[in-house]
């Protein structure tokens, strides 16, 4: 590092005689280049005050830079402070290699790593009394290096704890840079989607203050997919980057459409507002606008089945969703049928004919998960199959990746996981070869994403990479109307599965379907009439078909059963029902209800009341009576 360090020094003509720094800014110049840097600086200033009593007892400063390399602020010794002024180791001194030469500071922004130059192994004659170390500070966003944090002291008060101090300043700068970051984006989209009926009926692409991609809504999806563009178009666009718009615009994009987002006098991001009726198609070249994009077929959309005004919604988004290319994060209770609308989306899009390849990324370890999805080469460890194995990225190639439970991956692993997404390179364990890889990325979850963002769980680059597009799936107790269509859907794939009659609900059972919460969701029901096909004898399913359990885990009972079940004469069977598992559950654990209560999934207390209410005694009934 050292040798490449003094070689490039070398070749920018870097004086290795020169006595000090050079000054960059200074004065208001300074003052100015604060106020650009001020979240970095804000982000750093509790890290280094409190590394201040360290500093003072080693006779070293820490140092933090900007990106070029020019120091912003300082912190420790004044001793090693007023020993710095010679070499202007100051606020506003350039310390970037083609300026100093070989430093930590420069020789850190230069390589991306931690480094530690000592004494000699400066490049320039009047700095070999130090010794630095330093490592970079990366935007949690996209990566990029945003600065330096560096301790200095003179030769014999430097130790080499300061590299490990330098290590980790920087990564606790950077989680207060994410946690500075999350919160101005939360503010930004509550100020445009949250306590604004502004934009109410538009289609919004939100940047942040930096002019990057935050989100957008289906609306404008829709928008841009009727001009043959994608969200691509827009990121190209720089909006939002500075203060000025760009100076050419699109011919399609209005100059109004395009408005600031202020809050408390701080800008948070821009807010592109198209408008909500569909634009007429723009005369494009044929290869712009593939011609499997033209003739994607609905097919995929009609399987799912349901006519409700919810699910109408959330199919027509995800059908124009369809034809983009952009990742889309669907989110939703368990059992919400994530994976049949992830095959829809892949199947309704640009490339139906690629592969779909499916990840569920919960219940694994993370070195089980990262074989998975990347792959490893012969070797890579005490186990690995002879050949090494395709991994799932690569096995995804040219098609789509649909992982599920997203927010169970290992957060060690996230940053490996956005890199793929990041440069489409793959590299498998234990190899160092890159491999490229195109996919489309569907993520599902049932998680608050965001929340697990704030708590530390969930990066928050990773978060933002998946969640421009998003896709609300309705529950079941959402989409009632759907309920006999999807009985009988369940009903024949059991048939057809099985070789068996189909059967159907009765009326009576449809009603208790209706009245019933479905915790469980469309997997719950499928699973029920599974049950109830293959197990019933009779032509049609009837309340007597419906097990205990169901009953039990509605937690109905005389005074709970709903109306319909009451009128219909069933009340007698379902309270009959209930008794018997009672009884069962108590005879089953001895007598003791603490356990019983647990068996039936119900509170002690709700246990003490349909005893009391069903004439139930604890002796007698652990006797079996």
């Amino acid at each position: 590092m050292i040798e490449d360090s003094w070689r490039r020094c070398l070749e920018q003509g870097v004086n290795p005689r020169q006595g000090a720094a050079p000054l960059a800014v200074a004065g208001d110049g300074l003052y100015s280049l604060r106020q650009r840097h001020a979240e970095l600086i804000e982000a750093a200033r509790p890290v280094m005050e409190h590394a201040r009593e360290f500093l003072h007892e080693s006779g070293t400063v820490m140092v933090l830079t900007d990106s070029e390399g020019v120091i912003l602020w300082m912190e420790g010794d004044e001793g090693a402070k007023d020993k710095g002024l010679g070499i202007q180791l100051v606020p506003g001194g350039i310390w970037g290699e083609t300026k100093t030469g070989t430093n930590a500071i420069g020789t850190a922004l230069a390589s991306g790593q931690p480094v530690q130059i000592c004494a000699e192994e400066h490049y320039c004659a009047t700095i070999k009394r130090w010794t630095c170390s330093a490592n970079v500070i990366r935007d949690p966003y996209d990566g990029q290096i945003v600065g330096i944090l560096d301790i200095s002291g003179l030769s014999g008060s430097h130790n080499t704890h300061c590299l490990a101090l330098a290590v980790t300043g920087a990564g606790r700068i950077e989680s207060r840079l994410a946690k500075i970051e999350m919160e101005k984006r939360a503010r930004l989209l509550e100020m445009t989607y949250g306590r604004s009926n502004r934009w109410s009926s538009n289609g919004l692409v939100i940047f942040d203050r930096r002019g990057r991609l935050v989100r957008a809504n289906e609306d404008a999806s829709i928008f841009l997919s009727g001009l043959g563009l994608d969200l691509k178009a827009c990121e190209a666009l720089d909006i939002g980057r500075g203060e000025a718009l760009p100076r050419r615009l699109p011919s399609w994009l209005k100059l109004d459409w395009v408005e600031p987002v202020v809050d408390r006098n701080e800008r948070l991001g821009t807010v592109l507002a198209l408008p909500s009726h569909a634009p007429r198609p723009m005369p494009v070249m044929p290869q712009e606008v593939p011609e499997t994009v033209v003739k994607t077929p609905a097919a995929p959309f009609d399987a799912i089945v349901g006519a409700s005004q919810a699910l109408f919604k959330v199919k027509n988004k995800a059908q124009q969703l369809a034809r983009l290319t952009v990742p889309v994060l669907l989110m939703g209770p368990t059992g919400a049928g994530k994976e049949v609308f992830a095959r829809a989306l892949h199947e309704g899009g640009t490339n139906p004919g690629g592969p779909f390849v499916p990840v569920n990324c919960g219940g694994m370890t993370r070195d089980l998960l990262a074989s998975e999805l990347f792959g490893y080469a012969e070797g890579a460890f005490t186990g690995a199959r002879r050949g090494g194995m395709i991994g799932k990225f690569e096995a995804a190639n040219g098609g789509a990746l649909f992982l599920d439970e997203i927010g169970e991956m290992p957060l060690e692993l996230q940053t490996h996981f956005l890199r793929v997404l990041e440069g489409g390179e793959v590299y498998r364990l234990g190899e160092n070869k890159p491999r490229k890889v195109s996919v489309r990325l569907i993520a599902a979850t049932n998680r608050d994403l965001r929340a697990d963002v704030a708590a530390g769980k969930f990066r928050m680059d990773l978060f933002y990479r998946l969640a421009v597009t998003v896709l609300h799936l309705p529950g079941l107790a959402e989409r009632r109307e759907d309920m006999l269509l999807l009985a009988r859907h369940f009903a024949d794939a059991t048939a057809r599965r099985y070789g068996v009659q189909p059967k159907y609900p009765s009326p009576e059972v449809l009603e208790i379907f209706q009245s019933y919460s479905w915790p469980g969701n469309l997997r719950e029901l499928r699973n029920l009439m599974e049950s109830m096909v293959l197990l019933s004898t009779g032509d049609a399913l009837t309340v007597d078909d419906l097990p205990p359990e169901f009953f039990m885990s509605a937690g109905w009972g005389e005074d709970t059963a709903p109306a319909t079940m009451i009128s219909a004469g069933i009340r007698g069977r379902l309270a009959d029902s209930e008794r018997q598992a009672i009884l069962a559950a108590i005879q089953a654990e001895g007598g003791n209800l603490t356990r019983a209560a647990g068996t039936l999934g119900i509170a002690k207390s709700t246990l003490y009341e349909k005893m009391k209410r069903y004439g139930i005694h604890r002796a007698s009934s652990a006797r079996g009576a």
